[in-house]
């Protein structure tokens, strides 16, 4: 965006959430897979297990990041974490803005606090100085993170961490019943594995093979709620080949055995009993 456009940006306000509303006590629960419908900032309070599924990479709730969403974006929060976020529109009639669209998704702890975010809440109705207030504490906001991503390397890079990652993401979706090595990732990424295994873990804050695992995990329990297959049969086509470590991930992830989950998550099929299962 040139400097006229710049000058021309009038944030327009369309709302503000507090994901504490409806919190979470397990790492599996999802806040729901929606796509964005105006420009979004989110800052990250606390997090104990969270990650928000930003356009196919799942980017870690670092407490103190910002994430930063512009309209079309799919997006799916999941886990136990606590979040503020306003929507907003560049300015009236305008409904995409190139310089926001090419902000990167995240920005890891950049000096914005709580009080940030909760200061761009607005009552109901409005009263024509509180709606100047708020327009100018999110120029303020705004300028800010512009600030942070034009004055270093780091919207480049997490544009090309973000590229090489998700072509790792799409080797692990098309292979994750098969055994993978890390060595597999890093070609897919294209970077040895010693700097592919550094570049993941501080796109996705989890190590590659751990995220191998938590996509096989969600498989399975996507399984495990839409059909009626064994836990055994569904361990084996999502990629697990040892029921001990199946059961005990699933429940270090998901706060609750495999049978346990699948009762109590309103599964319309009864699970099947299994000899010498570890106790739900």
């Amino acid at each position: 965006m040139s400097k006229t456009g710049l000058q021309s940006l009038s944030p327009v306000f369309y709302g503000w959430h507090d994901s504490g509303l409806t919190p979470h006590t397990h790492s599996g629960e999802s806040y729901g897979r929606r796509v964005v419908r105006h420009h979004e900032i989110e800052y990250i309070v606390s997090s104990r297990s969270g990650y928000i599924l930003t356009g196919g990479i799942p980017l870690q709730t670092v407490p103190g990041s910002l994430f930063l969403r512009h309209p079309g974006m799919e997006v799916e929060g999941v886990g136990v974490y606590r979040s503020l976020f306003v929507e907003y529109a560049p300015a009236p009639g305008k409904d995409r803005s190139d310089i926001l669209d090419s902000l990167p998704p995240v920005l890891f702890p950049t000096g914005a606090d709580e009080s940030v975010l909760r200061g761009l809440d607005l009552p109901e109705v409005p009263s024509p100085w509180e709606l100047l207030a708020w327009k100018s504490r999110m120029l303020d906001l705004l300028a800010g993170i512009l600030r942070t991503v034009h004055e270093g390397p780091v919207r480049q890079e997490v544009l090309r961490e973000s590229s090489a990652v998700r072509s790792a993401l799409g080797y692990i979706e098309a292979h994750y019943r098969e055994a993978i090595t890390l060595q597999q990732l890093a070609d897919a990424a294209g970077y040895s594995s010693f700097y592919f295994c550094k570049l993941f873990k501080q796109v996705t804050r989890l190590t590659p093979l751990q995220y191998v695992v938590r996509y096989r995990l969600e498989q399975a329990k996507k399984r495990m709620l839409a059909t009626d297959e064994p836990l055994e049969a569904i361990m084996l086509e999502t990629g697990f080949r040892n029921y001990g470590y199946f059961w005990r991930t699933f429940k270090a992830v998901y706060g609750d055995s495999p049978q346990n989950y699948r009762q109590s998550r309103g599964s319309c099929f009864p699970p099947p009993s299994r000899k010498n299962a570890p106790p739900g």
